[in-house]
């Protein structure tokens, strides 16, 4: 048999469903389940106790959706860009104008970004997250507005307090475009207003700086004849360091011939000297020859005149002891007497060699003059 439902019991079961469908829908508002990433916080706004100062990091949480509201924010690194949309698709907003110069006739564009954190703290020098700098952020109202109303507005307004007071070719390029950037970045990290709401600035990129076109054609040309400069001096400093390099080689060649000349005549000195002392012993070894040879021959000569001597006195004493001995005695004294008378007639009969007839008063003076006694027989 087949059971049919009343009218009543079809309101009931629909009542039912209706109130399941009530329950899951009151379930499913009142726990709520929130995912958060690794980059990211969640601030919770309760219905009761207000702004939650115990920040949520990377997990899954649950509350209570009926009384509490979740605000995520992005703790990583963002950038905010200012340039143009046709050369820069992810721009946020347009090039930063500045009025540059004392009269500010001189328009700038300035295309740059920030890489920056929020709810970070660098007063000790390392940034690091701090849930309190987050807090206030939040506190403070301005939610997930901060990077219109806090970022914009101050980097706007650094840009500006730096570039105006300049002309707009000392930041154009070069040296003035660096030292631009620097002072940026610096101010930017230090900016009071970002230190108090949590902004950690990371760095600072400034892509360039633009000028009107018929400007940038002056400065074009301005630069174009400065580097024309440039180049010739830079061609004249490199003639002139040429001229030095070779008067510097003239000269170390000139020196380094000064130095064998000196050397040589050095060497030459040396040599002479050399050749002197040698030509000194030389000659003072030939004299000391020559001396010992003449003492040799001195020596010589007195040895043999003593041997001479000594033979003639020898000779002398035998022709003395022969004549002794031929004239001792009676026998001698008659042989001597003989061997005299003999010797002088010998001696006046040279006398009267080669004459023919000698008167006898001749031979008597003859006689006398050699010692003989003539007798005259006339008397």
């Amino acid at each position: 048999m087949e059971r049919e439902f009343t009218v009543g019991q079809g309101i009931k079961v629909a009542t039912i469903a209706i109130l399941s469908i009530i329950g899951i829908w009151v379930v499913a508002h009142t726990i709520g389940i929130v995912k958060i990433e690794g980059n990211e916080a969640v601030v919770r706004q309760d219905l009761f106790q207000g702004v939650v100062s115990d920040v949520w990091l990377s997990g899954t949480k649950a509350y209570n959706g009926w009384t509490t509201d979740i605000y995520k924010y992005n703790i990583g690194t963002q950038k905010c860009t200012f340039d143009d949309e046709k050369s820069n698709e992810g721009a946020e907003y347009p090039r930063i104008v500045v009025d540059c110069g004392e009269n500010g006739g001189q328009k700038a564009y300035i295309a740059m970004s920030i890489n920056y954190r929020v709810g970070w703290d660098d007063d000790s020098g390392t940034p690091v997250f701090s849930p309190v700098k987050l807090v206030k952020l939040h506190k403070d109202g301005i939610g997930k507005t901060y990077e219109d109303v806090i970022i914009k507005r101050t980097v706007v307004d650094v840009v500006n307090k730096i570039a105006r007071p300049n002309q707009a070719l000392d930041i154009y390029s070069g040296q003035g475009f660096v030292d631009f950037k620097e002072k940026i970045d610096k101010e930017l990290k230090n900016h009071p207003v970002f230190n108090d709401r949590g902004i950690y600035v990371e760095n600072t990129i400034i892509y360039k700086v633009y000028l009107d076109s018929q400007y940038e054609k002056e400065i074009a040309d301005k630069v174009l004849a400065h580097q024309q400069k440039l180049k010739l001096e830079q061609q004249k400093l490199a003639k002139e360091e040429e001229a030095k390099m070779i008067f510097a080689q003239s000269q170390a060649q000139v020196e380094q011939i000064r130095q064998e000349a000196e050397a040589a005549k050095i060497k030459q000195i040396k040599e002479a000297e050399a050749a002197k002392e040698t030509a000194v012993l030389a000659a003072q070894a030939e004299k000391s020859k020559r001396v010992l040879e003449a003492e040799g021959n001195r020596d010589a000569n007195l040895a043999m005149a003593s041997g001479i001597l000594a033979v003639g006195k020898a000779e002398a004493e035998v022709a003395t002891l022969k004549t002794n001995a031929l004239y001792a005695g009676e026998g001698g004294a008659r042989r001597a007497s003989i061997e005299l008378a003999t010797a002088q007639a010998t001696k006046v009969s040279g006398l009267f060699k080669g004459v023919a007839i000698v008167p006898e008063k001749t031979i008597l003076n003859a006689g006398k003059q050699i010692g003989l006694t003539v007798q005259d027989d006339n008397k």
